[in-house]
């Protein structure tokens, strides 16, 4: 039996230029960050019959990968060509569709473990860049390059995208009270409801192709905002930091109606009001998660 893990993500700086309707024409840069939150997938052989069972909010047993259901496990199955008769078992400690990365983990969950049962040898830039080939191409998604990369390399990492959509992965290196501070001041906070992103990712990358100038001035700020938060982590400005959250935010929710909704402004509203210095919801935004950020 074979068992990984791999983490879900939250994004320090740069959210929405991994998005090809961007970096094709601007580049892209992001600080990403796994967080201690995981999708367990476990596989092994079956030895009595050559069925294939897959396992995650649903069961599937099934005679060939083409009757598959799911279609992220039957994308990497098809790329692997695993012999029949094998399991597959898929566990998240969060549930999906709360903007934390959780579709880009999942495929590099099942990557890394398809590679291990059939041997492939396969750099983690490899799993990253096929993850995000299946899920952007193959499956058709308006997803970005952020979360395979990020779930992929972990830590914290910043994600350097050229025009042709070439990645560069590097760990962010902070000293140990800088790390401290940002575990201290960044809180995850449910809503309570979920919401699908494909929606919300398919207006952003339709107008900040061109289509609209506002969504495009929009987004050259969050990118600047990913540099800015950059340089500040380095210094070690955590206050200042969470003050682009905020700016973040409030330059995000321009780019779309669907990025928030009333629910979610009020309890903004209330944090800052509280203490918070900024926030913003993870994600393509909608009805999410908000992280807040607070002194």
């Amino acid at each position: 039996m074979k068992i990984v893990r791999a983490p879900l993500r939250i994004t320090l700086g740069g959210g929405g230029t991994d998005l090809p309707g961007w970096y094709q024409q601007h580049g892209g840069f992001l600080i990403t960050a796994a967080i201690d939150k995981y999708i367990y997938l476990t596989g092994s052989r079956r030895i009595h019959d050559e069925k294939i069972w897959l396992s995650y909010s649903d069961v599937e047993v099934r005679d060939a990968v083409s009757e598959i259901e799911h279609q992220h496990f039957a994308k990497c199955l098809e790329e692997f060509e695993i012999p029949l008769g094998f399991e597959l078992h898929s566990i998240a400690e969060l549930p999906g569709n709360t903007g934390l990365g959780s579709s880009g983990a999942f495929l590099v969950a099942v990557i890394k473990l398809l590679s291990e049962i059939e041997p492939r040898a396969m750099s983690t830039q490899d799993i990253a860049e096929l993850a995000c080939r299946i899920e952007m191409i193959d499956l058709g998604r308006s997803s970005g390059k952020q979360d395979p990369y990020a779930s992929a390399f972990g830590g914290i990492t910043t994600l350097d995208i050229d025009r042709e959509g070439n990645v560069t992965a590097a760990p962010f290196k902070l000293p140990p009270r800088t790390k401290k501070q940002l575990n201290n001041c960044l809180k995850l906070y449910s809503t309570g409801t979920v919401r699908e992103s494909e929606d919300v990712l398919k207006d952003q990358n339709l107008d900040i192709g061109g289509a609209k100038q506002s969504a495009a001035d929009a987004m050259t700020r969050i990118q600047e905002i990913g540099y800015e938060s950059r340089d500040l982590l380095v210094a070690g400005d955590t206050d200042g930091f969470g003050r682009l959250l905020d700016d973040h935010w409030q330059t995000k929710k321009s780019i779309s109606g669907k990025m928030s909704a009333p629910a979610i402004d009020a309890l903004y509203d209330f944090a800052m009001q509280n203490g918070a210095l900024g926030g913003k919801v993870v994600g393509a935004g909608g009805v999410r998660r908000p992280r807040l950020f607070g002194s």
